[in-house]
């Protein structure tokens, strides 16, 4: 079955992984090592809010490591469709 917008896909399912993730870790991580996961699961962007703590940490988490989480899923998504497609010709 050929997908119109694979891309896209990959955005979403990037962005929801990364969400379950980040709450999944919040939720059973005690403070002390939770942010520092979170920081390492969202770098480099989370360099940009490795300052904060708590629940603006987490918001920040979910919002710009998810939009990076979600570039990232596309891209790859995307790169893996185009050499697939290479490949078959």
């Amino acid at each position: 079955m050929i997908r119109r917008h694979p891309g896209r896909t990959g955005l979403i399912a990037g962005f929801l992984l990364h969400t379950l993730t980040v709450l999944g870790v919040w939720k059973t991580w005690g403070e002390l090592g939770r942010g520092n996961l979170i920081a390492y699961m969202d770098f480099p962007i989370s360099l940009f809010f490795l300052h904060l703590d708590g629940p603006p940490l987490l918001r920040w988490s979910l919002a710009a490591g998810g939009a990076q989480w979600a570039v990232v899923t596309c891209l790859l998504t995307l790169s893996l469709g185009w050499a697939a497609r290479a490949r078959a010709r």
